[in-house]
C-alpha cells in the first residue's frame, strides 16, 4: 500500500520538525565543568554554551574566591565572595559586581550591612566598628552622609548630620548615664552653641569647645547658677555664681572654686571684698555689714586674722589683732566720744 501526501500535509510535518529543532536549541541543557581563567584562576559549575551558567565556584589567581549563582559567565543572583585579605561578602550581585543587599565583613573586623553599589555602601545601612560603635544611615561611594545615628559601644547615641564620616552639624546626643546634649557637634563632640541637661537636674547653656564647657550658664538642681568661664567643665576666669539662697559671688575662678579677687553677697545684705583661696575669704579684704559696720585687714580661711581696722556704724573704731574674727592680741578700742582703751585683747574680750 502506498501513502500518499499533498503539498499541505508536507508544508505541516516540516513546520512542525523546524519548530521542534528551534526548541532543543532555546533549552539547551547546562553541564558541569570547568573554565580557567585569563589569569590563571579557575571555575567551576554549572556551564551553558561555554560559560558559566548557575551554581559555580570560582579562585581567583589573587587569592580571592567566588561561590554562588551565574548568568552567562556573570556573578549574577546570590553568592558569597571571599578576599585573600581575609574579609568576605554575601548577599546580592549583578553584572559581576557587589550590587544589592548584603553583608561585608572587614579584615579589621569591621561589619557593613545593608545596600551595595559597585562593590561599595552604597544606601541605607548599618556600619559596626570592631569596637562596637554602630552607626546607621545613609552611604554614598563607602562614606556615610545625610542624617544618620550613630550608637556607641557603652550605650551613648547621637544623632544628626552627617560629614566627612563623622556627626558634624547640628544633633541630638543621649548619654548612658541618663544626661542629654542638643546643639552643635563636632566629630561627635560638643562643639559650639549648645544645651547639656543632667539627669539629675540643671543644666548648661552656652559655648562648648571640642565636647567641654566654655562659656555659659550653668543651672545647679539646688537652685545655684553660674554664668561665665569655663575650663575643663568647671568654672575658670571671670564670673558670676548666684545662690539659690539670695547670696552671689562676682569675680574670679579657678578649678570650680573662688580663686583671686572677687565680692561675696551674702543674703542678709553682708558684703565681703577682697582676696579668695579654696573658695574662702583669704589675704587681704573688706567686710562690710548690713548694719555699716566694716573692717578691713587681714583674712585667713574665711575668717579675720592678724591686723585689720574695724569702724563701726556707731562710730566707735578698732585698730588691733585678730584671730578666728575675735579680737586677739593686741589692740587699740576707740569710742566715738573719744574715749580709748587700749591692751590685750582675747577671743573677743578686753583684758588689761
Amino acid at each position: 500500500m502506498k501513502i500518499k501526501f499533498n503539498k499541505y500535509t508536507l508544508i505541516l510535518s516540516l513546520t512542525s520538525i523546524f519548530n521542534f529543532t528551534g526548541l532543543f536549541l532555546i533549552n539547551e541543557p547546562t553541564l558541569a565543568g570547568g573554565i580557567t581563567l585569563a589569569d590563571g584562576g579557575r571555575c567551576e559549575g554549572e556551564l551553558k554554551s561555554g560559560n558559566l551558567h548557575g551554581k559555580g565556584t570560582c579562585e581567583f589567581a589573587n587569592g580571592d574566591r567566588y561561590e554562588g549563582d551565574f548568568i552567562d559567565g556573570k556573578k549574577q543572583g546570590q553568592g558569597k565572595y571571599f578576599f585573600q585579605d581575609g574579609g568576605h561578602y554575601e548577599g546580592e550581585f549583578q553584572e559581576d559586581q557587589i550590587q544589592g543587599q548584603g553583608i561585608r565583613i572587614y579584615p579589621e573586623g569591621d561589619k557593613y550591612e545593608g545596600e551595595f553599589n559597585q562593590g561599595q555602601p552604597h544606601g541605607q545601612g548599618v556600619y559596626i566598628s570592631r569596637n562596637g560603635n554602630r552607626f546607621e544611615g545613609q552611604f554614598e561611594n563607602g562614606v556615610p552622609v545625610g542624617v544618620g545615628v550613630l550608637v556607641y559601644s557603652n550605650g551613648d547615641r547621637c544623632e544628626g548630620d552627617i560629614k566627612n564620616g563623622q556627626i558634624n552639624g547640628q544633633g541630638k546626643c543621649n548619654y548612658t548615664n541618663g544626661n542629654s546634649y542638643e546643639g552643635q557637634l563636632e566629630a561627635g563632640k560638643p562643639n559650639g552653641e549648645g544645651v547639656y541637661i543632667f539627669a539629675e537636674g540643671g543644666s548648661f547653656q552656652g559655648k562648648f569647645d571640642q565636647g567641654k564647657f566654655a562659656t555659659g550658664i550653668r543651672e545647679y538642681p539646688n537652685g545655684d547658677r553660674y554664668q561665665g568661664e569655663y575650663q575643663n567643665n568647671q568654672p575658670f576666669g571671670e564670673g558670676i555664681l548666684t545662690f539659690g539662697d539670695g547670696g552671689s559671688y562676682e569675680g574670679e575662678f579657678q578649678n570650680g572654686k573662688l580663686e583671686g579677687n572677687g565680692i561675696y553677697t551674702f543674703a542678709n545684705g553682708n558684703r565681703y571684698q577682697g582676696s579668695f583661696k579654696n573658695s574662702q575669704f583669704n589675704g587681704q579684704g573688706i567686710f562690710i555689714f548690713a548694719n555699716g559696720d566694716r573692717c578691713q585687714g587681714q583674712f585667713k580661711d574665711g575668717q579675720l586674722n592678724g591686723q585689720a581696722i574695724c569702724d563701726y556704724a556707731n562710730g566707735d573704731t578698732y585698730q588691733g589683732e585678730f584671730a578666728d574674727g575675735k579680737k586677739h592680741g593686741q589692740g587699740i578700742y576707740t569710742f566715738a566720744d573719744g574715749t580709748r582703751v587700749e591692751g590685750i585683747w582675747q577671743e573677743g574680750n578686753y583684758q588689761k
